[in-house]
C-alpha cells in the first residue's frame, strides 16, 4: 500500500524523536553519574577538612599541656634556686664572720671579699671566698665550688625552660590561629558547594552513616553466627568416649546493644570518599600509626558500673555546642573535653586531648567494645566519642553543629579504650 507523503514525514519525526531520546539516555546517565561523584568528593574533601581542624585542636591542646607541666617544672626550679641562693647567703655569712675574727684590722687579707659583686671579676670573688674558707677552717674548696657550680646550673637549666614554655605557648597560638582560618574556609566552602549542589551533601552523609550501620549489623550477625557454632561444636557429644563429655563452652560475641540512635556524622569521614566496611568485627584495634599501640587490648579491664555514669553524663550533654578546645558542661565542649568530662563525673580523671587519652587508658578489640568506652578516629588520633552501644557513640563533632548521637563508622576508627 503506497504511504502518503505526509505519512512518511510524520514516521520520519517519531523515528528522529525516539532516535535522539535513547542517544541522550547514556548522556543523562553520565550527567547523573559525574554528579552523584562530585557529591562523593565534595563529601570527602569536608571529611578531611574537619580532620585537619581536629588535627590543630589536639596540637593546640597538646602544647598547652606540655606548658602547663613545664610551669610546673619551672615554679619548682625557681624555688630550688631559691633554696640553693639562701644557702650560699648563709655561707658567705659564716665566711665573713670567721674572716673578720681571723683577719681582723687587716684590710688585704679580706680582699674583694666584701666588695660590691658586680663591681669586680666574678671568678676573683669566688676564689677568694674558697680561699678564706678554707684558711678559716669552714668549709673546703670542693664544697663551695660545687654549691656555686650546682647554682648555676640550675639557673641556665631555668632559662632554658622558661624559654621552651614560651615556644609552647606560640606553637598554641600557632595552632589555634590555624584552626580558626580552616573553619573559616570550611563554613565559606560549605556555603559555596550547598549553593550548587543543594540537599544532595547531606543526603550522601546519611547516605555513608546508613552504610556504616548497616556493616555494623553485618558484622554483629557474623559475630553471633561464629559464637552460636562454637557453642554447638563445644555441645555435641565426643565419638571416642561413651561417657557424657560434652561441655558448655559458648562465647560471648562481644557486641552490645547500649541504646542510642544515629544521626548525620560529618566528622567522621575521611579522605576515603565514605565508604565503610565496618570492621567492627576484626578483634584488633584498627590501623598503625595510633598512639600508645595495642598494648593490653588482649586482656582488657571489666566493665565497671561507672560506665553508666560516664554515659548519662554525656547524654547530659546533647545539644550544648561545639568550640574548639573547650571542656565547659553546659557551655561548649570540643570531642575530647567532652569525654574528659564525662568520664570526670564518674570519678576518672583523663586528659583533655584525644591522643593522650588513647595512650593514658587501657585498650580494648573493637569487636568488644561496651557503652562507656572511648572510640577514637584517624592516624594520628585526632578525634574521640564515647560509646553508648548498638554501634552508636555520642561526641562533639565540629564547629558549627553540637554534641549529639553518631553512628560509630568502624573502618576510620584506629583504637577504643575503657578508662574505667
Amino acid at each position: 500500500m503506497r504511504r502518503s507523503p505526509f505519512f512518511v514525514c510524520a514516521l520520519g519525526v517519531v523515528i528522529s524523536f525516539f532516535a535522539g531520546a535513547l542517544a541522550a539516555e547514556p548522556a543523562l546517565a553520565d550527567s547523573v553519574g559525574q554528579q552523584e561523584q562530585e557529591v562523593k568528593d565534595v563529601v570527602a574533601e569536608i571529611n578531611r577538612q574537619e580532620q585537619k581542624i581536629d588535627e590543630y585542636n589536639e596540637d593546640y591542646l597538646a602544647a598547652l599541656n606540655e606548658k602547663a607541666a613545664v610551669d610546673a617544672d619551672i615554679a619548682t626550679s625557681l624555688q630550688h634556686i631559691a633554696d640553693q641562693q639562701a644557702a650560699l647567703a648563709v655561707l658567705q655569712g659564716q665566711l665573713a664572720n670567721v674572716a673578720i675574727e681571723q683577719f681582723m684590722g687587716s684590710s688585704n687579707a679580706l680582699g674583694p671579699l666584701f666588695e660590691d659583686p658586680a663591681s669586680i671579676d666574678d671568678g676573683l670573688q669566688r676564689e677568694h671566698l674558697a680561699t678564706v674558707a678554707v684558711n678559716a677552717g669552714a668549709a673546703s674548696t670542693d664544697d663551695y665550688e660545687a654549691l656555686l657550680s650546682d647554682l648555676d646550673k640550675s639557673e641556665q637549666e631555668l632559662e632554658r625552660k622558661q624559654q621552651h614554655a614560651v615556644d609552647l605557648a606560640d606553637k598554641a597560638e600557632s595552632s589555634k590561629a590555624k584552626a580558626e582560618q580552616a573553619a573559616s574556609d570550611l563554613q565559606d566552602r560549605l556555603v559555596k558547594e550547598k549553593a550548587k549542589l543543594g540537599d544532595l551533601i547531606e543526603q550522601e552523609q546519611a547516605r555513608e552513616d546508613a552504610a556504616a550501620a548497616a556493616a555494623y549489623q553485618q558484622q554483629l550477625a557474623q559475630a553471633q553466627a561464629r559464637a552460636a557454632a562454637k557453642a554447638a561444636a563445644n555441645n555435641k557429644p565426643s565419638t571416642k568416649s561413651s561417657g557424657n563429655s560434652s561441655s558448655n563452652g559458648g562465647s560471648s560475641s562481644g557486641s552490645n546493644d547500649g541504646g542510642g540512635s544515629g544521626s548525620n556524622d560529618s566528622s567522621s569521614g575521611s579522605g576515603n570518599g565514605g565508604s565503610d566496611s565496618g570492621s567492627s568485627g576484626s578483634g584488633s584495634s584498627g590501623s598503625s600509626g595510633s598512639s600508645g599501640g595495642d598494648s593490653g587490648a588482649s586482656n582488657p579491664p571489666p566493665v565497671s558500673s561507672r560506665a553508666s555514669v560516664a554515659v548519662s553524663a554525656a547524654q547530659s550533654q546533647l545539644g550544648v555546642p561545639y568550640r574548639f578546645a573547650q571542656s565547659s558542661p553546659g557551655v561548649a565542649f570540643d570531642c575530647s573535653g567532652l569525654t574528659a568530662y564525662a568520664w570526670g563525673q564518674a570519678g576518672v580523671s583523663i586528659p583533655h586531648q584525644s591522643a593522650a587519652q588513647y595512650a593514658s587508658t587501657p585498650h580494648v578489640p573493637q569487636d568488644q567494645a561496651q557503652p562507656g568506652d572511648l572510640i577514637f578516629y584517624y592516624s594520628p588520633i585526632s578525634h574521640v566519642g564515647i560509646y553508648v552501644g548498638g554501634g552508636t557513640m555520642i561526641h562533639a563533632p565540629q564547629t558549627g553543629s553540637t554534641v549529639s548521637y553518631s553512628v560509630v563508622h568502624w573502618n576510620k576508627v584506629v583504637g577504643v579504650s575503657r578508662p574505667g
